[in-house]
């Protein structure tokens, strides 16, 4: 009787079959889990009204790295190293006193879809990064857009980001319903019973679930050595070490050793209490912005968004009286009567206190710059890796008018603050020898996210601007 004769298949056979799949398997398993480990990038557009003073830029020093805050953003002591000023960027368009125009092209680079609405005319930068890379990163909520001492929903004074033409995002100015809106789905009493995991049960069974694949994976491994020859067990071997390294950084994750975990902070519950929606308060007006704040860092360390917009005011706002602001008429608007006359240091009186209109526009400013500095703090405080959770995140902060509030689409103050896991280029005030478009700023920011697009905007070939990302 004559036995079957066994062949022994030659590793290119074996490579070549579905057992070859399962040798290269774990190392495309292995790639992908290595991008879902890896800490998250984030993105943040920030806006405070009107304009800032002069004084709000820097006094440069011997170079870009040598410069020193002024009053305006005094609150940002300590994070220097964390802010990248660039100066000289305008606006490509402007209209009636640009209140309108500035918002609308603040963060997206279009003119109005229409002049009816005087909405963007296409996506802002957020919503193009969503849909064009993996920003969102598998979160249940793409972007969350919250404000204070604004009208919020749709108005169009009161919008930053567009998810395409004439298409508004809607901010949540109430915090007791923007946290019900975020968090309806985590619970933070600690309890596991029930359809609905705590965000910290959810986590650790996410990271159950990537090191059992990297077990797997091993044993993929180990099944397939006898069919390799020498150079290739020593690349199994090389491949083999980057999962052992792999499965220990993510058992670190779960004991809550090592690098402190991929995401971090602690998913906790905001306080929103105390919150009375007053935008003619000035302490109402901080307690309802930090509210806000703190809902937004806790969506981060709960990893239920990477994408939020933070507005404060809206283009053009008065706040009529805050801070006891009494001017010689019945209109005792910041905006009037501090904002658009601060050039010319007439007297006025704030609260008992009577001062020069352009000290007068600092102390407003302060006010709206120091909730900014408020979340950078916040996340600057978070460790995360061995970093901070500001150091993959990026505040990209603007306003809709130029320098000392002229109705002009000239000398507008961008801020980023963040982001150096990004690639951003901080601890730096750039002044650049010539007018630059803000469209390559933003151009810049899609790149830090990955997304190399040539232009933004209605200047879609503009390029980045140089300094910005290395």
């Amino acid at each position: 009787m004559l036995m079957p004769k066994h062949n022994r298949m030659s590793r290119r056979a074996v490579l070549g079959t579905a057992l070859g799949s399962v040798f290269l398997a774990p190392f495309l398993r292995a790639r992908r889990l290595e991008a879902q480990a890896a800490r998250p990038k984030r993105l943040i557009l920030a806006f405070t009204p009107d304009s800032h003073p002069p004084e709000w830029w820097p006094t440069p020093g011997s170079g870009p790295r040598d410069f020193t805050l002024n009053e305006p953003l005094r609150a940002f002591e300590g994070l220097e190293g964390h802010m990248l000023f660039t100066r000289r960027i305008d606006h490509s368009w402007s209209v009636d006193n640009h209140h309108e125009a500035g918002m609308t092209q603040l963060f997206t680079g279009q003119r109005f879809f229409d002049n009816a609405s005087r909405y963007a005319n296409g996506p802002s930068v957020d919503q193009v990064l969503l849909s064009e890379t993996d920003l969102r990163g598998g979160t249940p909520i793409a972007s969350i857009h919250l404000c204070a001492a604004a009208r919020g929903g749709t108005d169009k004074r009161s919008i930053i980001s567009y998810s395409g033409p004439g298409r508004p995002m809607a901010h949540q100015s109430d915090p007791a319903r923007a946290f019900d809106d975020i968090f309806r789905d985590v619970r933070f009493d600690g309890s596991t019973a029930g359809a609905t995991p705590t965000a910290d049960a959810a986590a650790e069974a996410r990271k159950g679930i990537r090191r059992s694949i990297l077990q797997g994976n091993l044993d993929e491994l180990r099944k397939i050595q006898s069919f390799l020859g020498r150079t290739e067990k020593e690349k199994l071997e090389a491949h083999v070490a980057a999962l052992l390294e792999l499965e220990g950084r993510l058992a670190g994750a779960a004991s809550g050793g090592g690098d402190g975990g991929v995401i971090g902070g602690t998913c906790e519950r905001a306080d929103t209490s105390g919150v009375n929606r007053d935008d003619r308060n000035a302490d109402a007006i901080v307690r309802w912005a930090r509210a806000q704040i703190d809902i937004l860092v806790n969506a981060f360390t709960c990893d239920v968004t990477r994408v939020a917009g933070f507005l404060m005011g809206f283009s053009g706002s008065h706040h009529n009286g805050m801070f006891g602001l009494r001017a010689s008429t019945n209109n005792n608007s910041w905006h009037d009567n501090v904002a658009h006359i601060s050039r010319t240091n007439d007297s006025i009186t704030v609260g008992s206190e009577r001062m020069t209109t352009r000290a007068a526009f600092i102390k407003f400013d302060k006010l709206f710059a120091d909730q900014i500095a408020y979340l950078a703090h916040s996340l600057a405080a978070i460790p995360e890796g061995d970093g901070t959770m500001l150091d993959n995140t990026l505040i990209y902060w603007g306003v809709e008018s130029g320098t000392n509030h002229n109705h002009s689409p000239r000398d507008m103050q961008y801020l980023l603050i963040g982001g150096e896991r990004l690639g951003i280029q901080t601890g730096q005030f750039l002044e650049f020898p010539s007018t630059q478009s803000a469209h390559k700023l933003h151009t810049s920011v899609l790149h830090a996210f990955g997304y190399m697009a040539p232009g933004f905007g209605i200047e879609p070939s503009c390029g980045p601007l140089a300094g910005v990302v290395g």
